[in-house]
């Protein structure tokens, strides 16, 4: 980020039963004339900074021990809407789920970006991060549990920040 003035996620970073889901939303913000240029989008979640304890929930949910140990940071970000692709999170785990062999769920998501339940939540998904759409970049360290395994595992290390 600080020598390109940007990032744009890796498909060799994305899991790989993942990839036909991945695929299908970046060809849906391809449609809509969000221009991924052949790389994964970038998924955010709307207002989920306003409570602690959501973001530390959703990042211990999403995170494995191997990414927390290269360090993370919490970024607040000001997009501008075009673009942006709005969907709802339970929706596209529902989807995911299908798309990796699950047979409860749909074969098409749903991109209208309305929530399917009353606790779903709204996710937005960009082509890159750009600087100048960080608006605040704090340091996100894990939670003591996550940094005890992390520091008694010999192969992950904590990169200094």
């Amino acid at each position: 980020m600080h020598a390109s003035g940007g990032y744009r996620a890796r498909w060799d970073l994305v899991t790989p039963n993942w990839h036909t889901a991945f695929r299908a939303m970046t060809a849906e913000m391809t449609r809509r004339g969000i221009d991924c240029a052949a790389a994964p989008p970038v998924w955010c979640w709307p207002g989920r900074a306003l409570r602690a304890a959501t973001v530390r929930t959703t990042a211990n949910l999403l995170l494995g021990d191997h990414e927390w140990a290269h360090g993370r940071w919490l970024l607040k970000l000001a997009v501008p809407e075009q673009f942006t692709l709005v969907t709802s999170y339970g929706a596209w785990n529902d989807y995911l789920a299908h798309t990796m062999g699950f047979a409860d769920g749909p074969d098409r998501m749903d991109w209208t970006g309305r929530p399917t339940w009353a606790r779903d939540q709204l996710q937005v998904t960009i082509p890159e991060l750009r600087r100048e759409w960080i608006t605040r970049a704090t340091p996100y360290p894990p939670d003591p549990e996550t940094a005890a395994r992390i520091a008694a595992d010999p192969d992950l290390r904590i990169r200094e920040t």
